[in-house]
């Protein structure tokens, strides 16, 4: 009888096959041995699982899952893992069915349990940067749980690294992990963040990076939200096949077209040409990235 490693290294070297691993991270686990003398910075790892999609409409975390990093602030490589909290959390109302098919996650499993915030103020202690896979769905959510968070600096490996480096076609986790010959159990917080953290210690193709190193660089970046008041309703198509998307406005902030650049000057010179005489426009960091839009439209209006 064959034994499972001689039976995996007859099919690793069969070109028709792939074989998937079960990711296992340990709660300390070293990615890499730091550099002597590299200048180190911590980041935190996040993911949640929550009773649906809109937190403004009352759902709430359900599954939070934390990892502070060690990493080289000029490499962009991952070192290795500092510090954990996980925690489930009873939102006080049932858990849509929906939901606990997707994640596993049932009343029984969350009753009675509470986040601790003293637990994630000892885990983000340092930490400079919030790294999570769709930031624009967790910020929110943890914003809402915890004031805490609305102070941080934001990257989002879902939007700012260009995973078809690797040749993939879809950035889903789940996906990804597939990518690197992973597997895990998805839709469980610490899984993803599991995962997560694996990605961003995947070098690049040529060698000359990793993920985690772009996504920093990409954090780095300031960038602009300009409101493009006022444009002529017959323009609105050139607007809107520049990437321009539509907010709906609210009480204290008219209807308008938008974007987010980082060229200033040309996107002015765009608008100039296209008859928006009076556009609006605010510096945007990682402090302020993947806040709720009209957030960021209300600080613009107030100026």
């Amino acid at each position: 009888m064959v034994d499972i490693n001689t039976a995996l290294n007859i099919i690793k070297n069969n070109p028709d096959y792939r074989v998937l691993t079960r990711l296992k991270i340990e709660n300390l686990h070293q990615f890499e041995i730091a550099p002597t003398g590299e200048p180190l910075g911590r980041l935190a790892v996040i993911d949640t699982e929550t009773t649906g999609l809109k937190v403004d409409d009352g759902d709430r975390i359900i599954d939070l899952s934390i990892a502070t990093c060690e990493y080289g602030k000029n490499s962009g490589h991952l070192y290795r893992v500092i510090n954990r909290y996980d925690s489930l959390e009873d939102p006080e109302f049932p858990i849509p069915p929906e939901v606990t098919k997707l994640t596993g996650i049932t009343d029984e499993m969350v009753k009675n349990k509470r986040i601790e915030e003293s637990k994630i103020d000892e885990v983000l202690d340092g930490v400079n940067l919030i790294i999570c896979h769709n930031a624009s769905f967790d910020r929110g959510f943890l914003e809402a749980r915890y004031p805490l968070f609305t102070q941080m600096h934001f990257g989002c490996s879902l939007n700012e690294i260009s995973w078809d480096i690797w040749a993939t076609k879809s950035s889903k986790l789940d996906y990804l992990g597939f990518r690197f010959n992973l597997f895990h159990d998805a839709h469980r917080a610490k899984a993803d963040v599991d995962m997560l953290m694996m990605l961003l210690s995947q070098p690049t193709p040529d060698q000359s990076a990793t993920a985690l190193s772009i996504l920093i660089a990409s954090a780095r970046k300031k960038i602009w939200h300009i409101q493009a008041i006022d444009l002529p309703f017959d323009n609105k198509h050139l607007a809107k096949a520049r990437g321009y998307k539509w907010f709906e406005g609210s009480e204290t902030v008219k209807k308008s077209w938008y974007i987010q650049v980082e060229d200033l000057d040309t996107e002015l010179e765009f608008l100039k040409e296209v008859g928006c005489k009076h556009p609006m426009f605010t510096p945007i960091t990682a402090k302020e990235r993947y806040k709720p839009l009209k957030e960021i439209m209300q600080r613009l209006n107030r100026k």
